[in-house]
């Protein structure tokens, strides 16, 4: 309070965020610890809401701007434009207010291969075979506990568990994912006669990542890797 100089502890809670509701009907209660202070409280209630639910107006904005960027690697000509809207963006920093939670879906998606599991296990934990299909610099070690970097940045994880050509476990993200968001990513290698079937089993993936996460998978993981197993068999 500047003119006492008194210091008041308080809470500001939003039980539901969600793109679905508009912004001014998002419920914001406000709390404050025993004592005095009434005159603060009743501040935020009103001043205080108004700006609460400016904030989150911008954050849900910077979320669904987000999706239009997508995690398709850009081109030569459209670079510049999304150069413009990362910037853009920056000034709206995706971490998720403290308290909100990131509303989430699960996706689930199958793949057949014409290679041995032993083959599409390695794809997925060899270097040199991660950068020939993702077509890009990445870094990984391939145990538990170690950190993966793929797509030039774009995404990184860590490997939670690994059951040579059987499972692979993984915390997964995207750059442009809210900050510190990860998704759960299980990858089972399902022997088949001739073939390998790819079961992929992803938790945790912001509402507004669907669409971009399974593009991503099935583009430029699934018919990459097909891609190279073809190049692969013509060379040998």
């Amino acid at each position: 309070m500047k003119e006492s100089g008194a210091k008041h502890k308080g809470l500001i809670e939003i039980p539901n965020l969600s793109e679905e509701n508009e912004v001014d009907d998002t419920e914001v209660n406000v709390s404050k610890k025993k004592g005095d202070g009434d005159i603060l409280k009743d501040l935020m209630k009103t001043a205080g809401t108004a700006k609460v639910r400016e904030a989150l107006g911008d954050y849900l904005k910077a979320l669904k701007t987000e999706f239009t960027i997508g995690m398709i690697l850009p081109t030569k000509a459209t670079a510049a434009q999304e150069l413009t809207i990362k910037r853009k963006l920056s000034e709206n920093t995706l971490q998720a207010p403290l308290g909100v939670r990131i509303p989430t879906v699960a996706l689930h998606m199958t793949e057949l291969f014409d290679t041995a599991a032993e083959r599409l296990y390695s794809i997925f934990t060899v270097k040199e075979l991660v950068q020939k299909f993702s077509k890009s610099p990445a870094t990984l070690e391939a145990e538990k506990g170690g950190k993966f970097q793929m797509f030039d940045g774009n995404v990184t994880g860590e490997y939670i568990e690994l059951i040579t050509n059987e499972k692979i476990v993984m915390k997964w993200r995207c750059r442009n994912w809210p900050e510190e968001h990860y998704a759960t990513v299980v990858l089972n290698f399902v022997p088949t006669p001739g073939q390998t079937e790819l079961q992929l089993d992803c938790k945790g993936v912001p509402v507004c990542k669907e669409e971009n996460m399974k593009f991503c998978w099935q583009k430029q993981h699934f018919e990459e890797i097909k891609g190279l197993l073809q190049l692969t068999t013509l060379n040998g």
